[in-house]
């Protein structure tokens, strides 16, 4: 005897469907806790670089010093954006949050420009600057790429 069941009854029979909550990788609080120190590590530059911090500013070059002593207020300023968005997104990330996918896109980009005007400006030729520079822009890049990877498989909420 066939007979059509009701809500209750056909809802009874269908299995709970639980939703599958990612778990955060252990080493995404270890890559966090790396990029918060590296943003640290720039905080500190820019700052030095600001107050012209002796100890710091004076184990450049001559005409390295000068010519960061002399960058344009725009191009510092960049600099000012691209660390502390990168320190905010690798705090975001360590929390688990989507927002950091965003910020660290903000922190690469101005990297990427600030970094672009300050040799668009005449960077002297000093290959320790090309390849710090160089580097920072991989790293920004890296840990972007690596918060857009866990946000899409759904660990950053």
């Amino acid at each position: 005897m066939d007979r059509d069941l009701d809500f209750e009854e056909a809802t009874a029979l269908i299995p709970a469907v639980q939703k599958h909550v990612p778990k955060a990788p252990w080493h995404l609080p270890v890559i966090g806790a790396i990029a918060v120190l590296w943003s640290l590590l720039g905080v500190f530059d820019l700052l030095a670089m600001i107050t012209r911090f002796a100890p710091y500013m004076n184990q450049m070059p001559d005409l390295t010093r000068e010519f960061i002593y002399e960058l344009p207020l725009g191009v510092i300023a960049l600099r000012g954006i691209a660390v502390f968005a990168t320190l905010a997104g690798a705090v975001y990330l360590i929390r688990k949050r989507l927002v950091a996918v965003r910020i660290l896109a903000l922190g690469a980009t101005t990297t990427i420009l600030g970094i672009g005007f300050t040799f668009a400006d005449g960077a002297p030729d000093d290959s320790t600057i090309q390849a710090v520079s160089v580097f920072t822009i991989v790293v920004s890049v890296l840990l972007l790429y690596y918060a857009q990877t866990w946000a899409k498989f759904g660990v950053l909420k």
